[in-house]
This record gives structure tokens, C-alpha cells and sequence, in this order.
């Protein structure tokens, strides 16, 4: 039997842990160094490459308790994944048996993160204007929608009540295009982006199949759903 040695997990993978909580509580996690995952409504979806390899395929249901278990130690804890059944979280002085989950009740992404078919729009919004649209997303708190417009030969990103024509808004302009289209995106899932100060933009690519990728500068990719009612005119 090939013997498992102890693995670490480093700050940039805690911390990417620690956001995609806000995605899915819960987590199937691959053999390999790749982190993804779905959320329950299956209309956000992150990924990405960590330094960690994690010798086998594992489901977490409490991806917060378990950050926390690992957490408890003053110094940095040793993961052992010699049993098939548990983890053992092992600190300075402590040591904790984590069970894994049954994966079969984890909602979880496709083996192979989808491409977009075609991209009809593209540009790059830096933290401090993402910041400037979340604070606005709070103050107006009955908005629920966001929407990606493309007019008059600029890229804006639009917070208003969609059902409102009086509404209050607020936009920024992220970029120029040719095209005329409106891409509306629900305000809950924009917060299901890592907006830590060690990220300084995401580069965004949006399909008028229906799904907008957004890439952090930290290598962080998310796929995330536009609502039905999102237009694009063809040239």
C-alpha cells in the first residue's frame, strides 16, 4: 500500500477555500491540485489550480467546520489522508479526525470546466470599481439585479431595480464595444467573487449563450449564469 505524506495547506489555499464558501457550503475535492465548485442552484460555478496535490478524492458537507478544525492549531496543521474513511487534522499538540462526506450528496461541477461558445463582449474592471459597485449593491438594498450594457459605444455596469423604470442607479463604465446589448446578472452571485485586497482586477469575457466568465488576477475562474431576460442585437 502506497504510503500518503502529510500535506499542508497554504494561505492562498485556505483563503480560496474560505470564498468559495460562499458558493457551496459543501465540497468534492479531486484527486489532484485542482479546487472547483457549483453552487446549489448550479448557476455559479468557480475553479482553479492550487500548489497542493491531494492524494485522493474527498467530499467535505461543512467546508466552514473543517476550515475552522484546521484553523485551531497556533501553528500550521498536517493533513494525513491515510484512511479512506476520515482526515486527520494533526497540530503541535492536537489532533482531530475529520470524516469525510458521502460525495453523492455534494453538488458538484462538471470534470471539465465549459468553455463559452462565443464571446460578444470582454473587458477588465478593477477591485476598486467591483468595490464601488458592491457598496452601491448595499446601499440600494432592495436591488437584486446588476446588468452588463453595452451602448453608444461603451461598456457600463448598471445597479438599478430592473422592475422600476424610476429607480435610483448607479453605473461604471468598464470598456468600449460596437454592440448593443444588456446583460443582467442577479447582485447575490457578484458577491460570490473574492474582492480581497491581493486581487487587483478580473478580466470578464460575457456570451450571449447565457454565461459570463470572470478570471481574478489571482487565477480564479467564475462562471457565472445571466438571467433569461438578457438581450443582445446582432449586427
Amino acid at each position: 500500500m502506497k504510503t500518503l505524506h502529510p500535506m499542508k495547506l497554504s494561505d492562498r489555499t485556505t483563503r480560496i477555500l474560505r470564498n468559495l464558501l460562499k458558493i457551496n457550503r459543501s465540497i468534492k475535492i479531486k484527486q489532484g491540485n485542482q479546487l472547483s465548485t457549483l453552487s446549489i442552484q448550479k448557476n455559479v460555478l468557480a475553479s482553479t489550480e492550487v500548489e497542493e496535490i491531494f492524494p485522493r478524492e474527498f467530499a467535505i458537507y461543512d467546508l466552514d467546520e473543517f476550515l475552522t478544525i484546521c484553523s485551531l492549531s497556533e501553528q500550521s496543521t498536517d493533513l494525513e489522508f491515510e484512511n479512506e474513511s476520515y482526515v486527520t487534522i494533526r497540530g503541535r499538540d492536537s489532533e482531530a479526525k475529520y470524516f469525510f462526506a458521502d460525495p453523492s450528496i455534494v453538488v458538484s461541477p462538471p470534470e471539465k470546466l465549459p468553455t463559452l461558445p462565443s464571446v460578444e463582449c470582454e473587458f477588465d474592471i478593477e477591485l476598486r470599481q467591483l468595490s464601488s459597485i458592491s457598496k452601491a449593491i448595499g446601499a440600494y438594498r432592495n436591488t437584486e439585479d446588476f446588468s452588463i450594457i453595452g451602448k453608444d459605444g461603451k461598456i457600463i455596469i448598471l445597479v438599478a431595480d430592473l422592475e422600476n423604470p424610476s429607480s435610483n442607479t448607479f453605473a461604471v463604465t468598464v470598456g468600449k464595444t460596437n454592440a448593443c446589448f444588456q446583460f443582467n446578472l442577479k447582485t447575490e452571485n457578484l458577491e460570490k467573487l473574492e474582492t480581497m485586497s491581493h486581487i487587483s482586477h478580473y478580466h470578464v469575457q460575457v456570451s450571449k449563450s447565457g454565461v459570463s466568465r470572470w478570471v481574478s488576477s489571482d487565477n480564479v475562474t467564475y462562471l457565472i449564469a445571466l438571467e433569461p431576460d438578457s438581450t443582445y442585437e446582432e449586427d
